[in-house]
């Protein structure tokens, strides 16, 4: 059965036993990930949410959480409480591909100059990139570092050969 067929039950099947046997690289976890995100998101998308971020890194700036949700087209009030799961989810999709951590580079709007993260905000991606096998000693540094990662990266980033979002 396709993977776009599957119902949210299908997927979270796949998703938990492609974790529990450590196949978290293989194409239908991916595809998995994508497809209940799709779905959960509000409007919010893998592909939307990455392009955004890649216009943004670019330009090596930062994006706001509001910046995402306009990109996608997505009603800030609708996807404001679904974000951070997206976020997270969308940083696990690009580790599994072996893509930088591009969510480092969104913010919340008072901090989209500088690139820092709120308490919480920060709390949230460094624990996510520690379920990820990351070792973060200096939370800030990690941050920057990251962030800076991202920059470099999206530079010569392209999505041709790459499977295509959703």
């Amino acid at each position: 059965m396709e993977i776009s067929e599957q119902d949210n039950e299908g997927l979270h099947n796949i998703i938990d036993n492609h974790r529990r046997l450590g196949q978290t690289q293989r194409p239908a976890y991916l595809a998995a990930m994508e497809e209940l995100s799709r779905r959960g998101g509000n409007g919010l998308s893998f592909r939307k949410t990455l392009m955004a971020i890649l216009a943004a890194a670019r330009e090596q700036r930062f994006i706001s959480y509001k910046g995402i949700a306009d990109q996608s087209g997505a009603e800030w009030s609708r996807v404001h409480w679904a974000m951070g799961k997206h976020l997270g989810e969308l940083l696990e999709y690009a580790h599994r591909r072996g893509w930088p951590l591009v969510t480092s580079i969104v913010v919340n709007e008072l901090h989209v100059k500088t690139g820092q993260m709120k308490p919480e905000s920060l709390e949230g991606f460094l624990s996510m990139a520690r379920s990820l096998g990351f070792e973060v000693t200096d939370e800030l540094t990690f941050l920057i570092d990251q962030q800076q990662n991202v920059f470099k990266w999206a530079k010569d980033f392209t999505l041709e050969g790459e499977p295509l979002l959703l």
